[in-house]
């Protein structure tokens, strides 16, 4: 896909952890309360732009999204003993973080979409940890277990990779997965099994997906005949019109995008 979606945890105190005692005179169950705030932010990685990935201007209807939402989710231990088993308390607060709205459909548990630390992980390590010492020592009295976090997502554009599957989509594929042909940017042949298939631009020459991905980074031109593709991408569905500009080269004063939070990742 040419969206790709980045989660990483705020800057500063992201996670705070909290065990408040209830007593034995409380009534009801022990409880897990999850506070989740989640901050949206949208951005654009640029043909031509060194891998960069660059935040946008977005389009009014797109701003409400931007602003911090929270999520506040409560689960009752009607079995505590799922605190000492660590695939179900991960699972728990997997299904927690995903109530928020933010959240919602994006596969929490794949550790290659956080930027950084896996933050479900890290709470139910913490919730094991607790539920251990509670078991542990007074399983009578009643606690609750308070975790806030923020979080960020990042949902990223990809121009290079949105040219790539345009170009699947209007130009014949006349080479095939395991043709004897070369690439002619790293001229490896196309049956190599170590590397990605083929995709034939407009023009008709053919290379490797992932060397066109890299290659895309820094011009958007074919390699062989200098055809030109940058027409072949629009800006990101997210992208106010009057921010749409001429595509950010490496040297621009503009590219910024290496500060913590928004740098350039592997995958394209």
């Amino acid at each position: 896909m040419a969206v790709e979606t980045w989660i990483r945890t705020a800057p500063g105190t992201a996670i705070r952890f909290n065990v408040l005692a209830l007593g034995e005179e409380r009534a009801g169950l022990s409880s897990v309360h999850l506070r989740c705030t989640v901050t949206l932010e949208h951005a654009t990685r640029r043909l031509r732009g060194s891998g960069l990935v660059l935040p946008d201007r977005v389009r009014p209807e797109f701003l409400l999204q931007q602003q911090p939402s929270t999520s506040d989710e409560v689960r009752d231990l009607r079995d505590p003993s799922v605190l000492l088993r660590p695939d179900d308390v991960l699972r728990a607060v997997l299904d927690m973080l995903a109530s928020a709205p933010v959240l919602r459909g994006l596969d929490l548990s794949d550790e290659s979409a956080w930027d950084g630390e896996h933050a479900p992980r890290r709470v139910a390590a913490w919730l094991r940890e607790q539920g251990s010492r509670w078991l542990a020592s007074c399983p009578e009295r009643r606690c609750r277990f308070e975790v806030d976090a923020r979080l960020r997502v990042t949902r990223v554009f990809s121009e290079p990779r949105a040219v790539l599957r345009r170009c699947v989509e209007v130009a014949m594929q006349t080479v095939e997965p395991g043709s004897e042909e070369e690439c002619r940017i790293c001229l490896d042949e196309f049956r190599d099994g170590g590397k990605s298939g083929p995709v034939n631009l407009p023009c008709s020459h053919a290379y490797h997906a992932h060397c066109m991905l890299t290659w895309l980074d820094r011009g958007a031109i074919c390699p062989t005949c200098r055809h030109d593709l940058a027409g072949m991408v629009a800006p990101a569905p997210w992208v106010a019109p009057t921010a749409w500009a001429a595509p950010t080269t490496a040297s621009s004063s503009t590219a910024t995008a290496r500060r913590p939070g928004l740098r350039a990742r592997g995958r394209r």
